[in-house]
């Protein structure tokens, strides 16, 4: 198998692996575990039906208090047999590429993105993860693109046929630029069944930008709830 090649099939389960956010043929998972990307999970308790697995919002929060947001570049956690480590650097670079910049393109809605903690500016952390056992940081984050250029670098990686089992998560957290005192955060996990690229006609760029599209706007809309509060 060529180097090309073979990177393109890794890169495929990496994205059958993301698939598994989606509303397509996904289901929550009962339970998760933590990589440790949050580092205090003891605020965190169940959400109930509709919501993540883990989530804390804090109650004396006011929201509409804010109104920027510094974002830090969006990591990627794997467990210790990961299905990334082959994956090249560079594909795991346009995988992030894309959630920094589809996050931003539904948060900007609402709110200015600023490079400066400050008054009214929230910071935002935010790691996808490969698995219920995800505790190793991948060497990769994200770098700040327009949406465009994101998109198009993930529509170039390179596609074959693939299959994947498994399942995939979430964490992230909101704080106070300037205090660093946790506004809100929440751990999620979805499952799925097999991805196999042929009779389900697995799309594989899209069907990780609809993924990750699927989380951002889920908290853009948990933002607009707090704020109308």
């Amino acid at each position: 198998m060529t180097i090309q090649k073979r990177n393109g099939v890794c890169f495929c389960s990496l994205i059958a692996m993301l698939c598994l956010f989606s509303a397509c043929a996904t289901m929550q998972a009962r339970s998760t575990n933590t990589t440790g990307f949050l580092g205090d999970y003891s605020q965190l308790k169940e959400g109930g039906s509709g919501k993540a697995l883990l989530v804390y919002i804090d109650p004396k929060v006011d929201i509409k208090t804010y109104n920027r947001i510094l974002m830090d570049p969006v990591k990627l956690y794997a467990s210790q047999a990961n299905s990334m480590s082959n994956v090249s650097e560079q594909d795991r670079k346009l995988l992030l590429n894309y959630a920094d910049a589809a996050i931003r393109e539904q948060l900007a809605k609402d709110y200015v993105f600023v490079q400066k903690p400050g008054p009214g500016v929230m910071r935002l952390r935010i790691a996808l993860t490969e698995a219920e056992d995800a505790n190793v940081t991948m060497d990769t984050i994200s770098t700040v693109l327009p949406i465009g250029l994101a998109l198009a670098g993930l529509q170039a990686v390179a596609t074959g046929s693939c299959s994947f089992v498994g399942s995939a998560g979430i964490e992230a957290e909101l704080l106070d630029s300037q205090t660093n005192t946790r506004l809100m955060a929440a751990v999620d996990r979805q499952v799925g069944g097999k991805v196999t690229g042929k009779g389900d006609k697995f799309d594989e760029w899209r069907t990780v930008k609809n993924a990750i599209d699927f989380w951002a706007q889920r908290l853009q809309t948990r933002l607009t709830e707090l704020r109308a509060k």
